[in-house]
């Protein structure tokens, strides 16, 4: 019976009397009033008050924010239409503004779209955007390719877990280990199995809109000689046409790449890409009538390694020439221009003789 009054949670009744605790027991709270510690302060919460009281009642966390160490913002590569050859202007917004977290950098980028000026061209109602900006992080992500394609290495090749994958990338950036997984069944695995078929609509009514497609090859390798993944995405939607694990980069290699952009039942208005060897030859070969357009960053980039080059060897050399003719002048100490007296050096400190002549000359007479 008293394990019945008991799980009734009542107090003992009259013909219990005997089974009562005494009055020098210590008194405990009812099990329904507990004391809480939230973030090192104590709270008196009930388990009944949950809802709106509790979440009152527990502070919530403050996101840490991510800090761009640079702000990019590009420009299409291709400057002239794909329709009338007028030269395009830039559109006074900026799209596929976003943070980017790189396995070396963290950083925000933009892009500001270029468009046909003629109302009546069909490349009008085209906004082309940067091919540069579009390789550093898929759409509706904020994690670089470069991070996408070391977590498949790393899953694929090296067999590693989930936890191995955040372990090898966090030292290097902000990722948590839930979102590794989630980046590499939402999006390494699709960017294999590519988008031509998953959105074979929106890529049709893409291409109806555009009079066919502009495409972007770029490829990245996980690690120092290995095998290369390369990827062929529509320039307009970001979306991935073919993906594929490249061995080898020489120009059979690219055509047996290329050759299924063969078989689209839509054209290929341009390519843009980088200016390697076995490429240019595959893209000629393969999409003959297309428009090739080289990045420019990376043109820029290989146009101003020699100039840097030759400016580091003629300062050398500029530095060696004047060290020869004047250099005896400039190791020479500079003669130092007599300094003026200042106004309170102008009287010389006193000495110790001085100072007792002083005393002596001017001491006070003693009162008689």
């Amino acid at each position: 019976m008293l394990s019945e009054v008991l799980r009734a949670g009542r107090e003992p009744t009259a013909g219990l009397s005997h089974l009562s605790t005494p009055d020098s027991a210590v008194e405990q709270n009812p099990p329904c009033e507990r004391n809480g510690v939230i973030m090192g302060k104590e709270l008196s919460l009930k388990p009944c008050q949950c809802g709106q009281d509790t979440d009152q009642e527990v502070p919530m966390r403050t996101p840490k924010r991510l800090y761009a160490q640079e702000r990019i913002i590009y420009q299409p590569e291709l400057l002239t239409c794909l329709h009338c050859g007028d030269l395009l202007v830039t559109c006074n917004y900026l799209a596929w503004d976003k943070t980017v977290q790189t396995l070396e950098h963290v950083l925000s980028i933009a892009t500001r779209p270029g468009r046909c000026p003629h109302a009546a061209c069909p490349g009008s109602r085209m906004r082309l955007l940067s091919a540069q900006a579009q390789r550093m992080a898929p759409a509706g992500s904020t994690y670089g390719y470069d991070v996408l394609v070391r977590i498949g290495w790393l899953r694929q090749h090296q067999r590693a877990t989930y936890g191995e994958i955040h372990t090898d990338l966090a030292a290097t950036l902000r990722i948590s280990p839930s979102h590794v997984r989630y980046l590499y069944q939402q999006f390494y695995l699709p960017l294999l199995a590519c988008h031509e078929r998953q959105q074979r609509d929106r890529l049709a009514q893409v291409a109806k809109e555009q009079g066919g497609f502009v495409i972007a090859l770029d490829g990245l390798a996980p690690q120092g000689g290995e095998p290369q993944i390369w990827f062929i995405r529509d320039l307009s939607t970001g979306l991935t046409l073919r993906s594929g694990w490249l061995a080898q980069q020489d120009q059979p290699t690219f055509e047996a790449f290329l050759a299924p952009l063969k078989q689209l039942e839509w054209p290929i208005l341009a390519v843009l890409s980088d200016k390697q060897t076995g490429l240019v030859p595959a893209v000629a070969s393969v999409l003959p009538t297309s428009r090739h357009q080289f990045c420019q960053a990376h043109y820029l980039r290989n146009l101003a390694e020699p100039l840097a080059e030759a400016d580091a060897a003629f300062k050398v050399e500029l530095r060696q020439t004047v060290r020869q003719h004047v250099g005896d002048l400039i190791r020479s100490p500079w003669p130092r221009p007599p300094q003026r007296p200042s106004p309170l050096s102008l009287r010389p400190p006193p000495g110790p003789k001085s100072m007792r002549s002083s005393r002596s000359s001017f001491a006070t007479p003693a009162i008689s």
